[in-house]
């Protein structure tokens, strides 16, 4: 009788052991799914949960920033944040960097290394403030080029999202925003929401100590 006791505990202990952590492997395995059908416009959240724009209302959590491009797999992509950090400078001008120098327009576009161009540039011994703007420690980076196509190409979707969670939309035609994408020592690339990649020989605001305004993004 003693025995048949004991083995009854020993079994409710197991249970009590092991199913604690086949719910923690369900709720990975459940997080997986939820980002297996990642679409433009779906929100990641706070524990890099991605929710579509429907049900983010039903849940009780903070949204980080928008879905903008997704890859094939449709689990994984880029996002934007939920408000400009604000108007900076690129830093470093007449100081060739260690970055690919990208001279036409067609080349920039193919630049879709943001995250390699802003630790490249973090890592340099001068100031950047276009970069230093950014979050990089938590994974936010300034968007190459390419990048911010991917993102004006969505605009209209991202910006819904963007409102819907209380974040401020990407701002409208004839504002332009900085890519971590180098022209020059002088130049850098930048983006703005009427004709695409934008640049031309003269003006000062192509230089890189021109003022424009920083928006993050971060790959999810």
């Amino acid at each position: 009788m003693r025995k048949h006791v004991l083995k009854l505990m020993m079994s409710a202990l197991l249970m009590v052991l092991v199913v604690p952590c086949m719910n923690a492997q369900d709720k990975q395995d459940e997080q997986k799914v939820q980002n297996s059908n990642v679409k433009v416009g779906y929100i990641l959240c706070e524990g890099d949960t991605v929710v579509s724009p429907a049900d983010f209302d039903s849940l009780n959590i903070n949204a980080l920033g928008v879905v903008f491009y997704v890859e094939n797999s449709g689990e994984h992509g880029c996002v934007v944040s939920l408000q400009d950090e604000g108007q900076f400078t690129w830093g470093g001008y007449g100081t060739d960097t260690k970055l690919d120098n990208y001279s036409n327009r067609s080349s920039a576009s193919d630049d879709l290394d943001g995250k390699k161009n802003t630790q490249t540039i973090l890592e340099l011994d001068t100031i950047y403030p276009a970069f230093d703007a950014v979050d990089f420690e938590n994974g936010w980076y300034l968007p190459a080029a390419g990048q911010l196509k991917r993102l004006y190409k969505n605009l209209k979707d991202v910006n819904a999202s963007l409102e819907k969670v209380g974040g401020y939309p990407v701002k409208p035609i004839g504002v332009t925003y900085w890519s971590s994408t180098e022209y020059s020592d002088i130049d850098a690339w930048y983006l703005i929401t009427i004709g695409g990649l934008e640049y031309t020989s003269d003006g000062y605001y192509d230089h890189k100590n021109g003022v424009r305004l920083v928006r993050s993004v971060r790959d999810f």
